[in-house]
């Protein structure tokens, strides 16, 4: 009988230790998250390409002599377009997400390096005294050039657009792509 017991004892001890083995979890849902939403806008860049070519022109007169030369620099410049992450927002009220998004700017802007080759530099030299076109003045001539090239992205309102658009329309395939694992329908309302 203390045999019986026991074995029985030790049967309900081994089965209470496997049920606390086995204990439901639960499964946690995705939610929209502020900091997923910064995170896509932050990959959402717009990358442009642009190609011109920089001018510099330098007139002088030696006694009375016109000299000049001239030095022009073909390059491609490249420049991002996107949003600032920091002026996202967002306001869930149920299934209605409200996001504020700030208008898109220029993020960056230079002259594409690798664009500049041996062949990409014109110099032009007229007259007697005419001296020639030193690293200062190529210098400064790609530096106004990534000036004037920030200049037109700015002004470029289709280029901002494309990238505002393309950040909304990243989000909403991502809030989409939660609803469908939720099973939830979110509305976005954009200001």
């Amino acid at each position: 009988m203390k045999k019986r017991i026991s074995i029985y004892l030790c049967v309900m001890m081994l089965a209470f230790s496997f049920a606390g083995c086995t204990s439901e979890q639960s499964e946690k849902k995705p939610e929209i998250e502020l900091q997923q939403i910064k995170s896509i806008g932050e990959f959402a860049v717009l990358e442009c390409y642009y190609h011109n070519v920089a001018k510099s022109d330098t007139m002088k007169k030696v006694l009375w002599w016109n000299t000049d030369r001239r030095l022009w620099i073909e390059y491609t410049g490249i420049v991002k377009a996107g949003i600032d992450i920091d002026k996202i927002d967002m306001k869930v009220d149920g299934n209605t997400l409200t996001i504020s998004l700030p208008k898109a700017e220029i993020l960056s802007c230079k002259v594409d390096k690798d664009s500049l080759t041996e062949d990409s530099y014109v110099v032009e030299k007229h007259g007697l005294g005419a001296g020639k076109i030193t690293a200062d003045i190529q210098t400064e001539t790609i530096r106004t050039a990534q000036e004037n090239l920030k200049k037109a992205a700015k002004e470029d309102t289709e280029l901002l657009s494309q990238a505002e658009e393309r950040v909304k329309n990243l989000i909403t395939d991502y809030v989409n792509r939660i609803g469908e694992a939720t099973g939830e329908t979110y509305e976005i309302k954009w200001k």
